[in-house]
């Protein structure tokens, strides 16, 4: 049984022409890495506490974003072709 497995790929890839290309698949993403980061989506602040508030929500956004961006870089750079 081991000896047919061995044989196989081996057969299988006599059948290739020289010219055909591999076909690689793209690497996985975890879709809640593609998700929209959110932000700031209230109204126009019009104190200095509302601008505040609309500030940090603006940089955890941000800072969420660049951690996803930063993941699907480690996902792409350890998947593609070596």
């Amino acid at each position: 049984m081991r000896l047919c497995l061995l044989c196989l790929p081996l057969l299988l890839t006599g059948c290739l022409g020289r010219e055909t290309d591999a076909v690689i698949a793209p690497p996985r993403v975890p879709a809640d890495l593609l998700q929209p980061a959110p932000g700031y989506s209230g109204p126009h602040p019009k104190t200095e506490g509302q601008l505040s508030d609309a500030l940090v929500a603006e940089a955890e956004g941000r800072a969420l974003a660049n951690s996803r961006l930063e993941a699907i870089a480690k996902i792409l750079n350890t998947t593609g072709p070596q």
